[in-house]
Protein backbone atom coordinates (compact mmCIF):
# COMPACT_ATOMS: atom_id res chain seq x y z
CA UNK A 1 0.00 0.00 0.00
CA UNK A 2 2.63 2.25 1.31
CA UNK A 3 4.67 1.66 -2.21
CA UNK A 4 1.60 2.03 -4.35
CA UNK A 5 1.12 6.01 -2.54
CA UNK A 6 4.79 6.68 -3.24
CA UNK A 7 4.10 5.52 -6.82
CA UNK A 8 1.17 7.70 -7.16
CA UNK A 9 2.90 11.10 -5.64
CA UNK A 10 5.82 10.75 -7.92
CA UNK A 11 3.94 10.51 -11.20
CA UNK A 12 1.94 13.50 -9.87
CA UNK A 13 4.89 15.23 -9.26
CA UNK A 14 6.29 14.44 -12.43
CA UNK A 15 3.18 16.26 -14.25
CA UNK A 16 3.68 19.11 -11.98
CA UNK A 17 6.62 19.35 -13.20
CA UNK A 18 5.93 18.73 -16.94
CA UNK A 19 3.07 21.26 -16.68
CA UNK A 20 5.43 24.26 -14.77
CA UNK A 21 8.28 23.25 -17.42
CA UNK A 22 5.70 24.07 -20.96
CA UNK A 23 5.40 27.81 -21.02
CA UNK A 24 1.87 28.93 -21.31
CA UNK A 25 1.23 30.63 -24.61
CA UNK A 26 -1.58 33.72 -24.87
CA UNK A 27 -3.44 34.27 -28.35
CA UNK A 28 -2.58 37.59 -29.22
CA UNK A 29 -5.67 39.64 -30.86
CA UNK A 30 -5.12 40.24 -34.15
CA UNK A 31 -5.92 43.82 -34.35
CA UNK A 32 -4.39 43.71 -38.32
CA UNK A 33 -7.51 42.81 -39.21
CA UNK A 34 -9.37 45.75 -37.78
CA UNK A 35 -11.21 47.80 -39.93
CA UNK A 36 -11.41 51.71 -39.42
CA UNK A 37 -14.10 54.01 -40.87
CA UNK A 38 -12.37 54.99 -43.89
CA UNK A 39 -11.81 51.59 -45.31
CA UNK A 40 -15.29 50.21 -44.66
CA UNK A 41 -16.16 53.86 -46.44
CA UNK A 42 -14.48 52.84 -49.36
CA UNK A 43 -15.20 49.72 -49.78
CA UNK A 44 -18.98 50.84 -49.85
CA UNK A 45 -17.97 53.01 -52.23
CA UNK A 46 -16.41 50.78 -54.80
CA UNK A 47 -19.03 48.20 -54.05
CA UNK A 48 -21.45 51.18 -55.04
CA UNK A 49 -19.84 52.13 -58.01
CA UNK A 50 -19.47 48.25 -59.44
CA UNK A 51 -23.84 47.64 -58.88
CA UNK A 52 -23.28 51.12 -60.68
CA UNK A 53 -22.02 49.44 -63.25
CA UNK A 54 -24.36 46.19 -63.31
CA UNK A 55 -27.34 48.76 -62.98
CA UNK A 56 -26.43 50.50 -66.09
CA UNK A 57 -26.17 47.23 -67.89
CA UNK A 58 -29.12 46.01 -67.00
CA UNK A 59 -31.04 48.78 -68.07
CA UNK A 60 -29.43 48.84 -71.60
CA UNK A 61 -30.49 45.31 -71.93
CA UNK A 62 -33.99 46.25 -70.52
CA UNK A 63 -34.70 48.85 -72.91
CA UNK A 64 -32.99 47.12 -76.06
CA UNK A 65 -35.14 43.88 -75.51
CA UNK A 66 -38.39 45.34 -74.25
CA UNK A 67 -38.90 48.77 -75.49
CA UNK A 68 -35.98 48.62 -79.03
CA UNK A 69 -34.28 51.16 -77.97
CA UNK A 70 -37.11 53.65 -77.44
CA UNK A 71 -37.20 53.80 -73.42
CA UNK A 72 -36.97 57.47 -72.38
CA UNK A 73 -36.53 58.56 -68.79
CA UNK A 74 -39.64 60.30 -68.82
CA UNK A 75 -41.37 56.79 -68.50
CA UNK A 76 -44.28 57.09 -65.99
CA UNK A 77 -44.73 55.21 -62.79
CA UNK A 78 -47.53 52.88 -63.59
CA UNK A 79 -47.79 50.66 -60.65
CA UNK A 80 -44.51 51.78 -58.76
CA UNK A 81 -45.56 53.99 -56.27
CA UNK A 82 -43.94 51.32 -53.58
CA UNK A 83 -40.63 53.02 -54.80
CA UNK A 84 -38.60 55.52 -53.49
CA UNK A 85 -39.37 59.15 -54.56
CA UNK A 86 -36.17 60.79 -55.50
CA UNK A 87 -37.18 63.73 -53.68
CA UNK A 88 -36.15 61.43 -50.83
CA UNK A 89 -33.01 60.58 -51.67
CA UNK A 90 -30.18 61.86 -49.86
CA UNK A 91 -27.64 63.62 -51.44
CA UNK A 92 -23.63 64.32 -50.71
CA UNK A 93 -25.09 67.88 -49.84
CA UNK A 94 -26.87 66.50 -47.03
CA UNK A 95 -23.62 65.56 -45.74
CA UNK A 96 -21.83 68.22 -46.40
CA UNK A 97 -23.79 70.83 -44.89
CA UNK A 98 -24.43 68.12 -41.71
CA UNK A 99 -28.24 68.46 -42.89
CA UNK A 100 -29.19 65.35 -41.59
CA UNK A 101 -27.16 62.86 -39.03
CA UNK A 102 -25.14 60.42 -40.02
CA UNK A 103 -27.20 58.05 -38.70
CA UNK A 104 -30.45 59.03 -40.17
CA UNK A 105 -28.66 59.14 -43.43
CA UNK A 106 -27.22 55.26 -43.32
CA UNK A 107 -30.86 54.68 -42.12
CA UNK A 108 -32.30 56.21 -45.20
CA UNK A 109 -30.20 54.47 -47.22
CA UNK A 110 -30.87 50.79 -46.03
CA UNK A 111 -34.38 51.69 -45.75
CA UNK A 112 -34.37 52.56 -49.78
CA UNK A 113 -32.01 50.27 -50.73
CA UNK A 114 -34.74 47.38 -49.12
CA UNK A 115 -37.02 48.15 -51.17
CA UNK A 116 -34.95 48.40 -54.34
CA UNK A 117 -34.18 44.97 -53.39
CA UNK A 118 -37.43 43.97 -53.36
CA UNK A 119 -38.41 45.74 -56.64
CA UNK A 120 -35.71 44.10 -58.60
CA UNK A 121 -36.66 40.66 -57.15
CA UNK A 122 -40.10 41.11 -58.64
CA UNK A 123 -38.35 42.43 -61.98
CA UNK A 124 -36.05 39.32 -62.32
CA UNK A 125 -39.51 36.87 -61.43
CA UNK A 126 -41.05 39.19 -64.24
CA UNK A 127 -38.29 38.44 -66.62
CA UNK A 128 -38.89 34.97 -66.26
CA UNK A 129 -42.46 35.12 -67.00
CA UNK A 130 -41.81 36.66 -69.71
CA UNK A 131 -38.94 34.32 -71.20
CA UNK A 132 -41.53 31.79 -70.83
CA UNK A 133 -43.17 33.49 -74.14
CA UNK A 134 -40.06 34.53 -75.70
CA UNK A 135 -38.73 32.37 -78.56
CA UNK A 136 -35.99 35.16 -79.69
CA UNK A 137 -34.24 33.70 -76.51
CA UNK A 138 -33.41 38.10 -76.30
CA UNK A 139 -35.04 37.79 -73.02
CA UNK A 140 -32.64 35.64 -70.92
CA UNK A 141 -29.96 38.59 -71.86
CA UNK A 142 -32.05 40.97 -69.87
CA UNK A 143 -32.68 38.09 -67.20
CA UNK A 144 -29.53 37.64 -66.95
CA UNK A 145 -28.24 41.14 -65.93
CA UNK A 146 -31.13 41.71 -64.62
CA UNK A 147 -29.63 38.42 -61.74
CA UNK A 148 -26.56 39.89 -61.73
CA UNK A 149 -27.63 43.47 -60.60
CA UNK A 150 -30.38 41.76 -57.68
CA UNK A 151 -27.38 39.52 -56.33
CA UNK A 152 -24.70 42.51 -56.70
CA UNK A 153 -26.63 44.60 -54.77
CA UNK A 154 -28.01 42.19 -52.00
CA UNK A 155 -23.41 42.10 -51.54
CA UNK A 156 -24.28 46.17 -51.20
CA UNK A 157 -26.79 46.17 -48.27
CA UNK A 158 -24.10 44.04 -46.51
CA UNK A 159 -21.24 46.43 -47.25
CA UNK A 160 -23.49 49.14 -46.08
CA UNK A 161 -24.51 47.20 -42.66
CA UNK A 162 -20.91 46.90 -41.76
CA UNK A 163 -20.26 50.86 -42.40
CA UNK A 164 -22.68 51.49 -40.22
CA UNK A 165 -21.64 49.68 -37.33
CA UNK A 166 -17.72 50.18 -37.84
CA UNK A 167 -19.06 53.83 -37.88
CA UNK A 168 -21.49 53.35 -34.95
CA UNK A 169 -24.81 53.13 -36.18
CA UNK A 170 -27.10 50.51 -35.48
CA UNK A 171 -29.73 50.57 -37.95
CA UNK A 172 -33.09 48.62 -37.65
CA UNK A 173 -35.01 46.92 -40.25
CA UNK A 174 -37.51 49.20 -41.62
CA UNK A 175 -39.73 47.81 -44.58
CA UNK A 176 -38.65 44.54 -44.07
CA UNK A 177 -41.99 43.14 -45.03
CA UNK A 178 -42.48 44.88 -47.89
CA UNK A 179 -43.82 42.78 -50.81
CA UNK A 180 -44.47 43.69 -54.52
CA UNK A 181 -47.40 42.43 -55.58
CA UNK A 182 -47.05 40.67 -59.23
CA UNK A 183 -49.19 42.21 -62.61
CA UNK A 184 -50.86 39.76 -65.54
CA UNK A 185 -50.02 42.35 -67.96
CA UNK A 186 -46.71 41.42 -69.55
CA UNK A 187 -46.50 45.21 -70.86
CA UNK A 188 -46.60 46.37 -67.81
CA UNK A 189 -43.83 43.84 -66.59
CA UNK A 190 -41.62 45.63 -69.00
CA UNK A 191 -42.76 49.01 -68.00
CA UNK A 192 -41.93 48.02 -64.43
CA UNK A 193 -38.44 46.91 -65.26
CA UNK A 194 -37.47 49.60 -67.17
CA UNK A 195 -38.94 52.11 -64.09
CA UNK A 196 -37.42 49.92 -61.49
CA UNK A 197 -33.89 50.12 -63.15
CA UNK A 198 -33.89 53.56 -64.38
CA UNK A 199 -34.57 54.88 -60.94
CA UNK A 200 -32.10 52.60 -59.24
CA UNK A 201 -29.64 53.71 -60.93
CA UNK A 202 -30.15 57.36 -59.95
CA UNK A 203 -30.52 56.39 -56.53
CA UNK A 204 -27.22 54.28 -56.42
CA UNK A 205 -25.35 57.75 -58.09
CA UNK A 206 -26.65 59.53 -54.94
CA UNK A 207 -25.44 56.81 -52.62
CA UNK A 208 -22.10 56.67 -54.20
CA UNK A 209 -21.75 59.99 -54.05
CA UNK A 210 -23.07 59.73 -50.19
CA UNK A 211 -19.79 57.66 -49.28
CA UNK A 212 -17.62 59.67 -51.16
CA UNK A 213 -18.50 62.74 -49.49
CA UNK A 214 -18.36 60.35 -46.03
CA UNK A 215 -14.80 59.36 -46.88
CA UNK A 216 -13.44 62.69 -47.43
CA UNK A 217 -14.63 63.74 -44.76
CA UNK A 218 -13.44 61.32 -42.27
CA UNK A 219 -9.72 61.99 -44.73
CA UNK A 220 -10.06 65.13 -43.64
CA UNK A 221 -7.68 66.10 -41.43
Amino acid sequence: MAKMVVCMLAVFCSLLYSAAAVPFKRVARDTGSQQTVSDVLHASLRKTNEVISHTTTALGSINTVHFSGTGTSSAGSLLLDTLPSPDTFIRAEDIETSAIEDSEALQTLKSQLHIFVKHLQRVQLDQVELKADDSTGQVQTALDHVTVAHSKTKELQISLNVTANVMGHALDGTNEQLEIPPTNSHYNMKLRAFITFRDYETFLGHVADVFAQLLERERSP
